[in-house]
């Protein structure tokens, strides 16, 4: 017997795979041997070669460092 959590996990790791299998062409060995970060870049990857609009990119933040500082 499932509870209602254990069966959204299980729908949660269904997702995993099949963004790793269909979408990335990962094997099972290879999905299990990938880090999450490695995972994460692959498909934003593969939604910035396949549908570019799907990522807004936005500018980073300007980083000012002392020497670039007004001293009054």
């Amino acid at each position: 017997m499932f509870t209602e959590e254990s069966q959204s996990s299980e729908l949660d790791w269904d997702f995993y795979f099949y963004v790793g299998n269909t979408l990335l062409g990962l094997s099972m060995d290879d999905f299990f041997k990938i880090t999450p970060a490695h995972f994460l870049k692959q498909y934003i990857m593969h939604l910035r070669y396949n549908h570019p609009d799907a990522i807004i990119e936005k500018k980073p933040k300007q980083v000012y460092t002392l020497d670039q500082t007004p001293f009054y």
